[in-house]
């Protein structure tokens, strides 16, 4: 008995540390502010917001991670590890809603 009780008591400290360690990382996350108020931003259909959230992605050290779990959830949209998700998919860019004009002026252009 006394091995058993053992491992558990090495499996349980390593459960303690890890979680440890997950709630730190993701701590450090850009997007997080405690306040949720960057929300809105990450789940706008704005291109401006998009392209705002993407670059507050880009500076963060848990991309990898945050669009690796979005892949893995098929989040169904939002911003998510740099990536503009929709229907659990990447999307290579975003258009503005309506029919595209003959003659596009120059202006903002979503690309992956």
């Amino acid at each position: 008995m006394f091995a058993i009780d053992s491992s558990q008591d090495i499996l349980k400290e390593w459960a303690d540390e890890w979680a440890d360690e997950w709630t730190y990382a993701w701590a450090d996350a850009s997007c997080r502010d405690e306040t949720g108020s960057l929300t809105e931003l990450f789940f706008s259909d704005q291109i401006p917001d998009i392209i705002r959230a993407k670059e507050i992605c880009a500076g963060c050290p848990l991309t990898d991670p945050c669009l690796q779990g979005a892949l893995d959830r098929r989040e169904p949209w939002g911003v998510w590890g740099g990536q503009l998700f929709l229907n659990g998919r990447i999307l290579a860019q975003k258009r503005r809603r309506g029919r595209p004009p003959k003659n596009p002026a120059p202006g903002i252009q979503l690309t992956a």
